[in-house]
């Protein structure tokens, strides 16, 4: 659901240096959005965690409060290390709903954009995708649609995972979560990344291709600095995406290879029937794009704090140069399974770690 994205982020730093409820407070803002706060907290028995607190203007509507609890529901339904785990659910005092969430080391994906120039490597952004298309493949085994695939909810960690956050626009088949209503007319989403199905505001015609457009988009913008459609206001960017189909990659960005065009035109096609069946067969193509490219990925794997008994080395951290990125290895590299059978110990270990606080009020 669009929202108006212009926050106050002074607004969201006022809960700073502040106690959110008698168990949580508030040490840091760490980014603010159109619906929430993301802050660094600190619980009164020391631990530490990401809390994410809706903006109290949109926990007064009723809808828009439930989609933002049910993101816990829908995230842990995800046995993927690479969706990121709910922990907890509380209330402020103010009476503003909040959820517990590991607290990652890293970046958004929009935040690495605006770092660097607007745009990334072809490699590192297979590397990405190849990583989301994995979580959304265990996703959509479980039907679970996220619809609001973005640069802003990629975040990229320091030792090269790429995590999906807030499903809480996810559309699940389960009897439960799918009892709340979303009506026809009502786009779901966020405008520049929006399949054109999405986009007219009819959910019925949503499924497991609208994700791969999204994530075709991304990519797109991240190899291209710039939104498949651009218009001077939001709804003439929404009527562009409803009528017109997305620019061939091949005529964005002259140069790029082949095999790399082909996957994110065929992932941007306006019917749908033309996309990818599904984000596994996704995958497979952009792991093939890759090897196209000529890179080799180190046969080492990166693997992070807590991942083994030798803790004397640093992590590895991502790197601007034209070497294979962290993501590329873990997307691409042999030890893919390990790297991502090792980061899902350790998402367990800390979910251990932090259930031993118990819940909010025990």
């Amino acid at each position: 659901m669009e929202l108006d994205a212009a926050i106050d982020p002074q607004k969201a730093a006022e809960r700073v240096g502040r106690p959110l409820n008698g168990h949580w407070s508030i040490d840091r803002l760490i980014d603010v959005g159109a619906t929430a706060g993301v802050y660094e907290g600190r619980h009164r028995d020391g631990r530490r965690a990401a809390l994410k607190v809706l903006h109290t203007s949109v926990a007064a509507v009723p809808e828009l409060r439930r989609r933002f609890l049910r993101e816990a529901y829908v995230a842990n339904k995800i046995d993927h290390p690479g969706a990121l785990a709910i922990l907890d659910d509380g209330l402020a005092t103010d009476g503003a709903p909040f959820l517990v969430m590991e607290l990652l080391e890293g970046e958004s994906l929009s935040r690495r954009l605006a770092k660097v120039g607007g745009k990334i490597p072809y490699g590192e952004a297979l590397g990405i995708a190849g990583q989301v298309l994995d979580v959304l493949d265990m996703a959509h085994a479980n039907g679970i649609l996220h619809r609001d695939i973005k640069p802003g909810n990629l975040f990229l960690t320091t030792v090269g995972h790429a995590k999906v956050l807030d499903f809480g626009l996810a559309r699940i088949r389960d009897g439960i979560v799918s009892s709340i209503p979303t009506l026809s007319g009502i786009v779901i989403g966020t405008v520049g990344y929006l399949a054109p199905e999405q986009a007219r505001g009819t959910p019925e015609e949503v499924d497991v291709r609208s994700d791969l457009f999204s994530v075709g988009a991304v990519m797109f913008r991240a190899m291209v600095g710039r939104p498949t459609h651009e218009a001077s206001t939001q709804l003439e960017t929404l009527m562009a995406s409803m009528k017109d189909p997305a620019p061939s990659l091949a005529v964005a960005l002259p140069g790029v290879p082949e095999a790399v065009v082909n996957v994110i035109d065929r992932a941007l096609a306006f019917d749908k029937r033309d996309r990818w069946r599904s984000a596994r067969e996704m995958q497979v193509a952009i792991r093939s794009a890759y090897a196209s490219l000529g890179r080799r990925p180190s046969m080492h794997v990166p693997m992070g704090p807590g991942a083994g008994a030798d803790t004397t080395e640093p992590p590895p951290t991502l790197r601007e140069d034209d070497a294979a990125s962290l993501f590329e290895q873990i997307a691409f590299g042999e030890g893919h399974d390990e790297a991502v059978g090792r980061e899902r110990r350790r998402t367990r270990e800390v979910l251990d770690a932090m259930g031993k606080g118990g819940r909010e009020d025990e």
